[in-house]
């Protein structure tokens, strides 16, 4: 099993065929102690499945709770894609063949 390591706790882990989302993250025990915890964003085919399901993640997490006016909302989102696609495109660029 192989790992790709994302932001804000989110990593791909890769198994023979599959590619799964998850984000590692802080919860609380029943007893209210904080909690290590895995949660589960889904299963795909195919990695590019994965990755726009992370940066859709993402636009989410960063305008959770907020009201903003629709073209605060684009510039937003487009700054957030932007930023995932560059951390995307630093981990892809150490494999490229030189």
């Amino acid at each position: 099993m192989t790992e790709i390591e994302l932001k804000n706790g989110y990593y791909i882990e890769i198994k023979k065929l599959s590619y799964t989302l998850r984000q590692r993250y802080t919860g609380k025990s029943k007893t209210g102690e904080p909690k290590e915890s895995i949660r589960t964003h889904g299963h795909y085919n195919k990695i590019g499945q994965a990755i726009m399901r992370y940066i859709e993640l993402c636009q989410m997490d960063v305008l959770d709770g907020e009201r903003v006016a629709l073209e605060e909302y684009v510039k937003t989102i487009e700054q957030v894609n932007k930023i995932a696609v560059q951390g995307l495109e630093n981990v892809l660029g150490r494999f490229e063949v030189k």
